[in-house]
């Protein structure tokens, strides 16, 4: 009797120390915290780019401690890329490839609330788009946690899929059945759920581009008087099999006068009339098919609205570094240049971290902010996105350069008349009288209406052909360079008298040219009829090029003063680009085939 008394007494003695430690530790946490998790809004939306965000909005009851844990099969661990915990107004640390408490097979992150305890807070994971399949034009296949996981039980559990459209259909696989909604709810949600979702999914073609964006460049330009210009590149790779001919490039909502080109420079066509709720969409149609792994390179143009002045500063006040945009990019660097002499106020150099450089030229002030994985996630978490940017600027700097060039050429004329007087024979002064009545006259000629002078009996020689060729090169890089200086003088970047000074140059250098070219082509076509042949189909071609360099400025000029539709300006505009690229390329052949000849 006394040995079965003692065996009893042992055993409860045994029960009583033994089960605190082998009783589970999922169920210990979940009866000792002081909150309760009263809803879970699991929110799973697919981007553009075939990426996937998920957010879980979490409501608690009573007082959250730090070290908050969620998490989700660990088979999804590959593919996440970036995550966050925020509330309203607050960034919470995150800690990344935790266990889920005593459970294996989970991929946990833990929140950590700095000694805060939020009522309502969201934790939000991007992923990668490899969790996204194409089975056909239109129709994919989409992996993913159909609820979260948490140490303890949940209240209510709502699960929305969205995507960039409305699906057409939607058929949804998971642990506890099937739904053909974009929409379900679990109430009573078990603490350590474990369940991985399949949806098959059929949206409008297009609707979805699966792509790698591995670099966006934006450089934010202020000009003298406070104008914003932005310019985005994009580079993109097509990751899906199918070809693409299509990208929406998301801009500000307030961008106006957006141009978009590829990276040869050519523009591209798009369509503006699309937006979201912050963003403007343009959707951009490429000039050439991309086939799987191709990349490409966007670039959109587009003004922003101006600085403008508070107590003496230009301010640019709560700038967004980028929109709302629907897809994920890779590294993103984001450069202010404000005009030349201007000094950044704000945001100062101590302020900064490693991600930002604020370099100091003796001209020149330069901020450089760069992220690594942006998406419109970023876009929503609170003190991420805005920047509070802000320069010294003094209006003489307007006109330093103009005054410095006009001094220059004020010591050079001034130099030049003293050398002419002092060339005292009559004869010489003659020359030099006519020479520049000649020079006069030519300024006076464009190129294509200079008289070639007669010449007779004269051989081709290897320097000929090189002189021509290399005026040819010179005559086109200082085309290039009018063209720039108009286009600096259009948007203000110079003043009126600096441009006509800085033009006036390049012209007489072009006038000079031709003369040159000219006086050459007629040794050509005297020397023999192969020559000849070339001279006149490098007529006919500059002819062409002239021909189509006219209609453009013409339609863009009709296109300024509204004299023609947007649909009648792009599908000329795109002929005319053709007739230009043509004539280009016979010029660089006929130029080649004369460099031939003395080989």
């Amino acid at each position: 009797m006394k040995g079965i008394k003692a065996i009893v007494l042992i055993t409860a003695f045994l029960a009583l120390v033994l089960f605190p430690i082998v009783a589970p530790f999922g169920n210990v946490s979940a009866q000792t915290s002081n909150y309760s998790i009263s809803q879970v809004d699991h929110q799973v939306e697919v981007m553009y780019s075939g990426n996937v965000l998920i957010e879980d909005t979490i409501h608690i009851s009573g007082q959250v401690s730090d070290g908050f844990l969620i998490g989700f099969p660990y088979n999804y661990a590959a593919y996440v890329l970036k995550a966050y915990a925020y509330d309203s107004n607050n960034l919470y640390p995150i800690n990344l490839g935790v266990p889920l408490g005593d459970r294996s097979g989970f991929y946990a992150a833990e929140v950590n609330f700095n000694g805060k305890s939020p009522q309502v807070f969201t934790v939000a994971f991007v992923l990668s788009n490899n969790l996204l399949s194409e089975q056909d034009f239109g129709t994919y296949k989409l992996d993913y946690p159909a609820y979260p996981g948490f140490v303890q039980d949940v209240g209510l559990c709502n699960v929305t899929l969205s995507f960039p459209s409305a699906p057409a259909s939607i058929t949804i696989t998971k642990n506890d059945g099937t739904v053909e909604e974009a929409n379900y709810a679990k109430s009573n949600l078990p603490a350590y759920t474990y369940s991985a979702g399949s949806a098959a999914v059929q949206v409008p073609t297009g609707t979805i581009q699966l792509s790698m964006i591995s670099r966006l460049d934006r450089q934010i330009t202020i000009d003298q008087t406070g104008k914003v210009t932005s310019t985005d590149s994009y580079r993109i790779t097509n990751n899906s099999t199918f070809t693409q001919k299509t990208f929406v490039v998301g801009l500000p909502l307030d961008a106006t006068n957006v141009f978009l080109r590829d990276e040869f420079g050519k523009t591209l066509t798009a369509d503006l009339s699309a937006q979201s709720s912050d963003t403007r969409l343009a959707n951009v149609t490429l000039i050439t098919f991309l086939t799987a792994g191709q990349s490409v390179i966007i670039t959109a143009q587009y003004n922003l609205p101006g600085a403008i002045i508070q107590d003496s500063h230009y301010v640019l006040s709560d700038f967004r570094l980028f929109p709302e945009f629907n897809y994920y990019v890779q590294q993103a660097t984001f450069t202010f240049v404000p005009p030349e002499g201007a000094t950044i106020i704000t945001p100062q150099l101590s302020s900064l971290d490693s991600s930002s450089t604020l370099q100091r030229e003796t001209f020149q002030d330069t901020l450089t902010i760069t992220k690594e994985g942006i998406s419109r996630l970023e876009y929503s978490v609170p003190l991420i996105n805005v920047i509070q940017f802000s320069y010294d600027y003094s209006p003489i700097w307007v006109s330093l350069r103009p005054t410095f060039w006009a001094s220059i050429l004020a010591v050079i004329g001034s130099f030049a008349i003293v050398v002419v007087r002092r060339r005292k024979p009559k004869e010489e002064g003659e020359i030099t009288e006519t020479e520049g009545e000649e020079t006069k006259e030519a300024v006076e000629i464009p190129d294509h209406e200079l008289v070639e002078p007669v010449i007779t009996g004269q051989r081709v020689t290897a320097d000929n052909v090189k002189n021509f060729t290399d005026a040819y090169e010179d005559r086109k890089q200082l085309m290039a360079e009018l063209k720039s200086l108009d286009m600096k003088a259009r948007k203000g970047k110079i003043p009126r008298r600096q441009y006509k000074v800085q033009r006036r140059a390049i012209e007489i250098r072009l006038e000079g040219i031709a003369r040159h070219t000219s006086r050459l082509k007629a040794v050509f076509r005297s020397s023999s009829s192969a020559y000849a042949d070339l001279m006149k189909q490098l007529d006919k071609a500059e002819a062409d090029l002239r021909a189509a360099e006219k209609d453009i400025e013409n339609l863009e000029n009709q296109q300024g003063k509204g004299e023609i539709s947007i649909e009648t300006y792009k599908r000329s505009i795109t002929d005319y680009q053709r007739r230009k690229e043509k004539a280009e390329s016979a010029i660089s052949g006929l130029l080649l085939r004369l460099r031939e000849k003395i080989r």
